[in-house]
């Protein structure tokens, strides 16, 4: 069974989605891996091999495109001709892998591949929508037009989250091949940072990217109301927010660190006394069901949140999901009372645990590739 996946993230970036699904492919199955060009990364057009993934970077079209090149795609001609260069670079992998085309499955999560997938002869496309790609901050106007055309013409479609299923159903028409099938966590690898010490003070901690749907002011406001507490932020700093991070980390009881291993996160998570995801509310964070909700829950963490989707509001027992403000901290400060209580303490991180089992990759990626060996027969 051969499947090329046209990806938005490049092989090497965070363990998402992506990575963890394929990782658990059955060993029949071969993957190309299609990855976007991304300045200051690193970019290999030429053909390689992670693990057992064949993987190649190719010049798609931007999904966050510089203000040149922002400018210079809102040309149709402009895009066509990177597509163009696009087409024809897979076109040559393809012929060195010797893929069948027409027997070919195409996955898509990259919205921006989308003329280019419809335009190559496959076995079906199935489009694992996990974000709405169309609502990142300073896309053009031109970007819904990928995200419609990607959702109408899949012959199917995995959403990771209820919002984005609703999405897509109503620009196909229908829920026909349509289904949620949501995000989860390692599980064996995230329940190592049960193992957890006694903290000489509340920690309270943030994996995933600074980005610009952080919401900074709720984070501002906890650090500033406890400064006996610590604030611990995990991941790169996006473009864009450097500034609003640089004032936080000012803080005495803010600290940031780099983006780490995935195989160093459940030791980072051992420091934790509680997961934070302080996301602000708007249409791109509505459809988001974050991952670190799962890792957080298998680390035996309780989770205080923005309510910004339905995602972090299906869990009440363990993830207190509220507006940012005097709601957030007084959130904080409530669940650091529960931890007081031993036994209540105790509870909770076995509910947490086995939530997190509920979610865990290999169910999920079971599934998917259930549905592909469908598509493929």
């Amino acid at each position: 069974m051969q499947i090329m996946w046209f990806s938005e993230i490049k092989w090497d970036y965070l363990r998402t989605r992506k990575q963890q699904i394929i990782s658990r492919k059955p060993a029949d199955v071969q993957i190309l891996y299609l990855e976007p060009y991304v300045r200051g990364r690193r970019n290999l057009f030429r053909l390689r091999t992670e693990g057992d993934v064949f993987c190649a970077t190719i010049p798609f079209i931007k999904s966050a495109p510089t203000f040149l090149w922002r400018t210079v795609l809102d040309r149709r001609s402009a895009r066509r001709a990177v597509d163009f260069v696009a087409r024809a670079r897979i076109k040559s992998i393809v012929k060195d892998l010797r893929f069948d085309l027409p027997e070919v499955g195409l996955v898509i999560s990259n919205i921006y591949a989308a003329d280019i997938a419809l335009s190559l002869p496959r076995k079906f496309l199935l489009y694992d929508c996990n974000d709405d790609h169309a609502s990142f901050p300073g896309m053009r106007a031109w970007t819904e037009t990928y995200f419609s055309k990607t959702s109408r013409n899949a012959d199917a479609v995995f959403a990771s989250s209820q919002a984005l299923l609703t999405r897509v159903a109503s620009i196909r028409g229908n829920r026909d091949d349509c289904s949620y099938l949501g995000n989860g966590v390692d599980f064996s690898h995230f329940e190592t940072a049960n193992d957890r010490g006694v903290h000489d003070k509340p920690r309270f901690g943030y994996i995933g990217a600074l980005a610009p749907w952080l919401d900074f002011a709720a984070v501002d406001a906890l650090a500033r109301r406890h400064p006996e507490w610590e604030v611990v932020l995990v991941g790169p700093i996006l473009q864009g927010v450097e500034d609003q991070v640089l004032k936080l980390t000012s803080l005495p009881n803010v600290f940031h660190l780099a983006a780490v291993s995935y195989d160093r996160l459940p030791d980072i998570l051992k420091q934790f006394s509680v997961g934070l995801i302080p996301f602000r509310c708007n249409q791109l964070t509505r459809g988001v069901n974050p991952n670190k909700l799962y890792e957080y829950l298998a680390a035996g963490l309780p989770v205080v949140s923005t309510r910004f989707s339905e995602e972090v509001q299906n869990y009440p027992d363990l993830v207190k999901a509220v507006d940012a403000g005097e709601d957030f901290v007084a959130a904080c400060e409530q669940t650091i009372v529960g931890l007081s209580d031993g036994a209540t303490a105790q509870d909770m991180r076995e509910k947490a645990r086995q939530t997190a089992k509920k979610n865990d990759w290999n169910l999920i990626a079971e599934i998917f590739w259930k549905r592909v060996s469908h598509m493929m027969s």
